[in-house]
């Protein structure tokens, strides 16, 4: 057989492969669908907000100044930090937010964005670097649960600010001098 040949089967028995693994995984061994979506593509939640394009531009719009369906519920809180810990999130993040090998939660650097909807996609999806993806690991609930809590750590924004965080905007109450920076001998790396 031909180089070629070869290839052509092999990559067709992976395609196989994958494509009946997926559809394990949506439908169970029984045959019965189960609700897990293996991908989100079509998917129209809080997770589905475009937050730009490949150069960072933000695309305003969409759910991503939607709120918290729980709000600032301190159950809710309650239950977001006890999932915290349960998942370990503090371990990359610290308990008490303020970063350890993963960013921190607590301050106002954001860069994938601090409103609700854009800290559920961050849950929801991962994000390069070490940040796992919980989307298909907790229920939605779950999710928002944890943004509840990260959200009372002090860092983000309000829902109303996301888009104007997203262009760099910082809400009035802001005082821009107290931040660090290079230039002054701060640091030029700092939070997300």
């Amino acid at each position: 057989m031909k180089t070629a040949s070869i290839a052509a089967i092999a990559l067709a028995a992976a395609a196989l492969g994958a494509s009946a693994s997926g559809w394990i995984v949506a439908h169970g061994v029984d045959g019965q669908r189960n609700g897990v979506v293996p991908t989100n593509i079509g998917y129209q939640g809080p997770a589905s907000v475009a937050l730009g394009d490949i150069a960072g531009a933000a695309a305003p719009g969409g759910a991503i100044d939607m709120p918290n369906p729980y709000g600032t519920s301190p159950q809710a809180i309650a239950d977001g930090k006890r999932l915290y810990q349960a998942m370990n999130c503090a371990g990359c993040h610290g308990y008490d937010g303020g970063g350890n090998m993963g960013p921190a939660l607590n301050d106002s650097y954001w860069r994938y964005g601090g409103a609700p909807a854009q800290i559920y996609k961050t849950i929801y999806e991962g994000r390069p670097q070490g940040m796992p993806a919980w989307g298909h690991a907790l229920p939605a609930d779950q999710l928002w649960k944890i943004t509840a809590y990260v959200s009372s750590l002090g860092g983000g924004v309000a829902p109303k600010d996301a888009v104007a965080a997203l262009r760099g905007d910082r809400p009035p109450s802001t005082d821009v001098k107290s931040q660090p920076n290079a230039a002054e001998g701060g640091s030029a790396i700092e939070g997300q």
